[in-house]
């Protein structure tokens, strides 16, 4: 019986052992992804990048998309093993969110992010030489839209475009740059934002025209309400504009704006 008893013994070890082992390996834990971001890959696409978890590298990532409008998530990507990848919409802006897969167990970003452009609701912009404000401008934080005193030299770097009758009988939405030659005479001399326009357009959902010079110019006549343009602003952003309600007594238009916050990315659905 003496020589059975380290063999017994050797056996409650391993025993041991491996009921603590896989103790441990129940104890692993992972974690989700952080950091999320999103650029504009190309004019019409975006990458998503992200940081990998605190508690270790997954097996792979999961990239999800809910398209503006939609009810639910869908996957794109599913075996990704780095921290990026670029996604074609097919022309839909949406919400992305990311999930890391330890084994079976899969850990949701906390964060989502968002190509969903920022709309502002009517605002009255009048006439450059009627009463009102005849500027209107997005912030770049924010992506609202607000108006402005074409007046006033200090509210250059914050408008996007005015209206003007140019002095005839046709009323335009201009660049601001072009105020202080305007033949209404009231715009100072200042550092207006050079703005490129283009319309009016078919849809107020399809992608904004690619930035060309031969699409977009420097001043648009409004030919019809409602009336949509895009404009591409000098610091490189995609807006998409609508001018409607028009009031010929006080010659002002309600004016509704989307601003798309990744910068170069002319996807506008709403």
């Amino acid at each position: 019986m003496k020589k059975f008893l380290p063999l017994v013994s050797a056996l409650a070890l391993a025993f041991l052992l491996f009921v603590s082992l896989g103790s441990e390996c129940e104890s692993i834990v992972g974690g989700a992804p952080t950091n999320l971001n999103v650029v504009a890959a190309t004019d019409t696409t975006v990458k998503i990048t992200w940081s990998a978890p605190a508690e270790g590298t997954p097996d792979k990532y999961i990239v999800y998309f809910k398209a503006v409008n939609a009810g639910s998530f869908e996957i794109v990507a599913n075996n990704i093993t780095t921290t990026e990848f670029v996604h074609n919409p097919g022309g839909k802006t949406g919400t992305y969110k990311v999930a890391s897969l330890f084994g079976s167990q899969e850990y949701q970003s906390l964060t989502t992010v968002s190509t969903v452009p920022i709309a502002t609701s009517a605002l009255t912009v009048a006439e450059l030489n009627a009463a009102g404000n005849s500027g209107y401008g997005w912030d770049r934080t924010s992506g609202t839209g607000a108006t402005y005193s074409m007046t006033q030299a200090a509210n250059a770097a914050l408008v996007d475009f005015y209206i003007t009758d140019f002095q005839t009988t046709t009323y335009s939405i201009a660049s601001p740059d072009l105020g202080p030659s305007d033949p209404g005479n009231v715009v100072p001399t200042g550092s207006w934002r050079v703005n490129a326009i283009a319309g009016p357009l078919a849809s107020d959902q399809n992608p904004l025209p690619a930035h060309n010079p031969s699409v977009y110019f420097n001043y648009q006549d409004i030919t019809q309400t409602p009336f949509l343009a895009a404009i591409y602003t000098q610091d490189g952003y995609y807006t998409l504009t609508k001018l409607d309600g028009f009031n010929p007594g006080q010659k002002t238009y309600q004016v509704s704006g989307w601003f798309q916050l990744v910068k170069g990315l002319r996807l506008i659905q709403h």
